[in-house]
């Protein structure tokens, strides 16, 4: 997290401080103050910056500071909404223009931008490029552009709003203008990619390091996936508010449901939801009502909420920028946080099938190759970023469970033998069963019981075969050349591990053990929902452990006096967290 920098340091005192105190600040924190004083020379700025870090007082400060509007281009329109309300509580002449507003509205912002009476004006991409707009901006004085997200040009600007792509042209508009790419999480590699499709000329770069070392780094493989996560929700994450995340939007509803009937308060959040039904399950998750906010991708951007404890994925992100983004969204406060990610080989394969059809192979097999790394986890992801752990992590599922690491070079070759046998037509699994001995149908189909590798294979089991084969893809030994039909092939690289001058070590695979069926029926009794409601709703696991809470549950106090011997807590704080309620309420009569 960033730390404070006082402030006696700042090189343009006056209008930075007028600004900063404006805003309530009294401190600047981490890379705020370099950003603002590049800003004020007139300086382009690409910012890389990590949750918490404080991105949005810096285009702020800088527009208050400076003479004239300050421009923010911003994805969302419940964010411009959020940050414009939140400035003009500050006494802020903030305003928003977007397609909410009707034409009486937007032609009173107009006069009032005239008139110099806006001193921040949010606006979407969309909004901006329009010919009207840009005709307005040009009149007027402008202090200072910031681009939010600035990531999304990446990622939008080929397909998905295209305007995206378009933002280079604000430099050529405002040649004088400073402008500033925000953004959380960004690849050495693309670093250059986006300052040249926005124009900025000779930016001060300005990294922080991805590294959150509150967030402890747990990725399980999968063995029944569902009751594996409630087993989570039972211990590491119990009554704790979190996000669980998952690729399709019909997966969260049935998730979410699942979960509350399971004693879990959840709800879902995707896209295909109106802007009422997506503001009001962000608004129950945000005040406590739910425990788990099961939630597409497009849940994350710009939230600011700092209670968040935990970020589970039950499906792969497509890239490893997406994984530090999304787990990022966990611990914002500092306090310790976790994220989970459960996947196996059949999460693989439809993964690539859906980053094929989106052009993502690259991103994503950067973090297979993160994900299968046998070392500490925290290691491997500031690797992937160019930086260097000093150590071990010793907060993360490598560290905490030291399995053996196994050399399954000659296992490899017998994999890729079959591949090359087979011209790649065959699907993994059978491979591996043929590599077992196994004389069944998926086997038998394609002849392979009288191949000479037949049973070959027998010192690994099934799942250590699927670790096998995992590697081989996160490595890049095998590639796909087609999804339907079935389709792999080896890659030039794979020569090295045939003729064994690349060695393929693997990690004992971790499982988050799945709950048992006492635990199962224990969640469908009313009263443990309540508690747990109770709990997530008052933010009692800051005060109390699992094993109090389960003490709880057993002992069903009927007074705060009776609670109070059990969870050592006093009745005043008792009473603080609404203890009350849950004897009113009568469960525990």
């Amino acid at each position: 997290m960033s730390k404070p920098v006082k402030i006696d340091t700042v090189v343009a005192i006056n209008p930075v401080l007028t600004a900063l105190k404006r805003l309530g600040f009294d401190d600047f924190i981490g890379s705020q103050q370099i950003c603002v004083e590049s800003l004020m020379r007139g300086q382009d700025v690409l910012a890389l910056l990590p949750t918490g870090a404080g991105k949005s007082a810096i285009y702020q400060v800088a527009s208050l500071a400076r003479t004239g509007v300050g421009l923010v281009i911003s994805p969302l329109i419940a964010i411009m909404q959020q940050q414009v309300v939140s400035l003009q509580t500050l006494g802020v002449r903030a305003e928003f223009l977007n397609s909410t507003q009707n034409g009486a509205e937007q032609n009173d912002l107009y006069w009032r931008l005239r008139h110099n009476d806006v001193e921040i004006l949010y606006m979407s991409p969309e909004k901006l490029l329009q010919a009207s707009v840009l005709g307005l901006l040009e009149d007027i004085d402008v202090s200072c552009i910031a681009i939010d997200e600035a990531h999304c040009v990446m990622r939008w600007g080929s397909q998905f709003r295209p305007e995206y792509a378009q933002l280079g042209c604000l430099k050529e508009k405002f040649p004088e203008v400073p402008v500033i790419a925000l953004t959380g999480t960004l690849l050495p590699e693309n670093q250059q990619q986006v300052q040249v499709a926005l124009g900025l000329f000779e930016p001060n770069v300005v990294r922080e390091s991805v590294n959150r070392p509150n967030i402890r780094l747990q990725v399980s493989q999968k063995r029944r996936a569902k009751q594996q996560l409630l087993s989570f929700l039972m211990k590491d994450g119990m009554a704790q508010p979190g996000i669980v995340y998952c690729r399709s939007r019909s997966k969260t509803e049935e998730l979410s449901k699942w979960l509350t009937s399971h004693g879990i308060q959840a709800t879902c959040y995707h896209a295909n939801l109106s802007s009422c039904e997506r503001d009001f399950a962000h608004q129950r998750f945000a005040q406590g009502k739910v425990q788990v906010l099961v939630a597409t991708t497009a849940y994350g951007m710009g939230i600011d909420l700092d209670h968040v404890r935990f970020v589970v994925h039950m499906d792969l992100p497509l890239s490893i920028e997406n994984y530090a983004q999304e787990i990022g969204r966990a611990g914002r406060d500092g306090k310790p946080a976790q994220a989970l990610l459960f996947y196996g080989l059949q999460d693989i394969m439809q993964t690539w099938e859906f980053v094929q059809q989106e052009g993502l192979e690259p991103e994503f097999w950067r973090l297979m190759s993160c994900l299968e790394h046998p070392q500490c986890r925290r290691a491997s992801l500031l690797s992937a970023f160019d930086e260097m752990a000093e150590s071990e992590c010793g907060n993360c599922d490598r560290c905490t469970n030291k399995g053996k690491q196994h050399n399954v070079t000659v296992a490899a070759q017998k994999f890729l033998s079959l591949v090359h046998f087979t011209r790649g037509g065959v699907p993994f699994a059978s491979l591996v069963n043929t590599l077992l001995g196994k004389s069944i149908k998926s086997v038998t189909n394609f002849g392979l019981e009288k191949h000479g590798l037949f049973g070959a294979g027998k010192s690994l089991d099934e799942l250590q075969w699927k670790a096998v084969v995992r590697q081989l893809l996160a490595k890049g030994f095998l590639t796909q050349r087609s999804v339907r039909p079935f389709s792999v092939m080896l890659t030039e690289k794979s020569r090295l591990v045939l003729r064994s001058e690349e060695q393929i070590i693997v990690s004992s695979d971790w499982f988050y053990p799945a709950l048992k069926d006492t635990d199962l029926e224990m969640l469908s009794q009313g009263a443990w929902s309540e508690l747990m409601q109770w709990s997530v709703a008052n933010r009692v696991s800051e005060y109390l452990s699992e094993t109090q809470l389960h003490k709880v549950f057993e002992s069903q106090p009927s007074s705060l006096a009776s609670m109070s011997r059990i969870t050592g807590l006093s009745k005043n704080r008792l009473t603080e967290l609404n203890a009350h309620t849950l004897f009113v309420e009568g469960q525990y009569e």
